[in-house]
C-alpha cells in the first residue's frame, strides 16, 4: 500500500471514528477503502485510477457529512463509488463474492427453461416434469462453472 492510500484510509478513520457501524455498512466503506489502495496501486499505469485520485481526495475531505446527512454529498459518494467498482471490475478483474455463480446460474436457468419449454411441446403427455428436467439441466451446470470462476477468482485475491 502506497503512502497516498495509507494517508487517505487514517484520514477517513479519523473522520469516522464516533460513526454507527451500520451507516458505514449502508455505505460500503469497507469495499471504498479496498478501492482506494487499489488505486493508489494501480494509478502509475492506468490513467482512471490516476484521475479518480482528486475525487477520492474531494469525496473523503466530506466523508463525515456524506455519512451523517444524506444529500448531494452523499449522491455524490454513491456515484464515486460505483464509477470506480465498476472501473475496477472492468479493467482490473476484481469482482464481488459469487459474481460468476449468480451470472451463470441465471443463464443456465433461463436456457434451461428454454430447453423444458421445448421438450414441453415435443413431449406433452409430460410438460410440467420437461419444463423442470430443463429448467434443473440449465441451472445447475450454470451454477457449478459459476462457482468454478469463483474459485479461481478467490484464488488470485482478486475479490471486490
Amino acid at each position: 500500500m502506497g503512502n497516498w492510500a495509507k494517508e487517505i484510509n487514517e484520514t477517513i478513520e479519523s473522520k469516522l471514528k464516533d460513526a454507527r457501524d451500520k451507516d458505514l455498512r449502508f455505505l460500503r466503506m469497507d469495499e471504498f477503502k479496498r478501492n482506494i489502495t487499489r488505486i493508489d496501486t494501480f494509478s502509475e499505469s492506468c490513467s482512471f485510477c490516476q484521475k479518480h485520485k482528486v475525487e477520492v481526495v474531494e469525496a473523503v475531505s466530506e466523508i463525515d457529512k456524506t455519512v451523517n446527512e444524506p444529500g448531494e454529498t452523499r449522491r455524490n459518494y454513491d456515484r464515486l463509488i460505483y464509477r470506480i467498482s465498476k472501473h475496477m471490475q472492468k479493467e482490473h478483474k476484481f469482482y464481488p463474492p459469487y459474481y460468476f455463480a449468480y451470472h451463470y446460474s441465471f443463464i443456465g436457468m433461463v436456457a434451461g427453461l428454454i430447453l423444458g419449454f421445448i421438450l414441453m411441446k415435443t413431449v406433452p403427455g409430460y410438460s410440467t416434469e420437461m419444463l423442470s428436467i430443463g429448467f434443473s439441466t440449465g441451472l445447475i451446470p450454470g451454477y457449478i462453472f459459476g462457482a468454478i470462476n469463483d474459485r479461481k477468482i478467490r484464488s488470485e485475491k482478486r475479490i471486490m
